[in-house]
């Protein structure tokens, strides 16, 4: 396999040096019961519309093994509970909390106390974190592969690739206790013996302190990681990191290793030293609309709105807002929607900034499979929705692997007929994860008779 391929994005991390700042919680929270767009079962509410509860009392318990339970950000009473909430992803079920101005905590909450690895996983369960990373996959889904097989290594992302955003170098700055309180749980628990934090070279700061932090703990690497896009990425990160490739339809626990954002890190540190579940994060707002960027600390569940209100609101009328960063956010058209788990940054571009770029008939450059990360071919996959056979069109998604696609945007990003092949690949897994799921369902009904 040749070296993975990678692209220079503009930084714009203007708020690099800005210190995270908490602000005055807002009036309300929304909180949605289905957390993340891939996750569809969604938590079942132990509230009832009336009932007064704190900061960090559970309110609706998970109900899968891919969805974690959710917790009170502000302290109030719970107003509705809305089955058509809208939220980026669309409408669903969501808690409506009013804030009493108190931001009073649960008075039961307490450090989980913990005597074996499947206590200990309970716990992270009981936290409700999930991965800040991007993928918000709940965090005792992910170190429950302790239970199959031995985690030596933990990689722990630190690049933070994106454009404009730093509150994952905030918390590298701000929060390394609260790393260290991790990394010793995961020492105890899952017996790691070694952790490497990855972080891109672009955060000289960040790595000369934690080198320093850490100098007396062996078990910790701090690696310097070359600044490009998508160094953030599992498969990426995995490789420059540590040289290790995972082939096809391969999980990383195979090869004794696992990988966590370093605000998730944090978060579970802070859980299991305060027992304050994930009920509030750092995000970056930033971009050429923002009058004010800053990295502010802001309980989920706040809309959008507030948060840019934070940051002075807008100097330019908004193009686009994004949540996330411009590269894999997420576009969206209501300033009402809440602040979800894995959100970590607002990015709003002005209007002179989100010019449309005509798409013209690709001219076989080869650009996009050149820069893809994983080696994939952009163009044929662009090809292949095309056709009307639904057979060989799933075939030769198949084949060429369409699901290993993360969606970085890179192919997109370096295309020069500014064709959407990032969104074509999207529409390309949702198309071959329907045409499987109904030709598995034709096989099953086919076996009954």
């Amino acid at each position: 396999m040749r070296k993975m391929s990678a692209v220079k994005v503009p930084h714009h991390k203007n708020t690099a040096g800005m210190a995270s700042e908490r602000v005055t919680p807002p009036d309300e929270v929304l909180l949605p019961l289905v957390f993340n767009a891939h996750r569809v079962i969604p938590n079942e509410p132990v509230v009832a519309v009336g009932d007064h509860v704190y900061v960090g009392q559970l309110i609706a318990e998970a109900r899968d093994k891919s969805t974690a339970p959710l917790h009170a950000t502000v302290s109030g009473t719970v107003v509705s509970i809305d089955e058509d909430a809208v939220v980026t992803s669309g409408k669903v079920k969501a808690i409506r909390i009013k804030s009493d101005g108190k931001m009073e905590k649960d008075p039961t909450l307490k450090a989980p106390v913990v005597n074996s690895v499947e206590e200990f996983l309970a716990a992270c369960k009981d936290s409700g974190i999930v991965g800040l990373g991007g993928a918000a996959y709940p965090l005792h889904g992910k170190l429950s592969a302790i239970l199959k097989a031995p985690i030596k290594t933990v990689l722990i992302n630190g690049a933070e690739c994106e454009p404009y955003i730093t509150c994952d170098h905030r918390t590298m700055l701000e929060n390394a206790a609260e790393m260290k309180a991790g990394i010793e749980q995961l020492k105890k628990w899952l017996k790691s013996e070694k952790f490497v934090i990855g972080i891109e070279s672009n955060k000289p700061d960040a790595i000369a302190y934690l080198r320093d932090y850490f100098k007396d703990d062996s078990s910790v690497e701090i690696k310097k990681l070359a600044s490009v896009y998508p160094q953030g990425a599992k498969q990426v990160l995995l490789f420059n990191a540590t040289g290790i490739i995972v082939k096809k339809g391969e999980r990383l626990a195979a090869h004794g290793v696992i990988i966590m954002n370093v605000t998730t890190l944090a978060k579970m540190g802070e859980f299991f030293t305060t027992g304050m579940p994930y009920v509030e994060r750092t995000i970056t707002v930033d971009g050429s609309a923002i009058a004010n960027p800053r990295n502010i600390v802001i309980p989920i569940g706040t809309s959008i709105d507030y948060a840019v209100k934070q940051c002075g609101g807008f100097k330019a009328e908004p193009g686009r807002i994004i949540l996330g960063g411009p590269m894999m956010g997420k576009t969206v058209d209501t300033l009402d929607a809440p602040i979800a788990k894995a959100t970590n940054a607002i990015v709003a571009l002005a209007e002179k900034d989100c010019l449309e770029l005509k798409e013209t008939p690709c001219i076989h450059c080869g650009k996009c499979v050149e820069h893809c990360p994983l080696n994939l071919n952009p163009m044929m996959f662009s090809n292949v929705m095309e056709l009307k056979n639904d057979d060989m069109k799933a075939m030769m998604l198949e084949n060429g692997a369409i699901n290993v696609c993360m969606e970085c945007g890179s192919c997109s990003f370096v295309c020069p007929a500014h064709r959407p092949l990032a969104a074509t690949n999207h529409t390309a897994k949702g198309f071959l994860k329907k045409y499987q799921a109904a030709h598995a369902e034709a096989q099953e009904g086919g076996s009954k008779k």
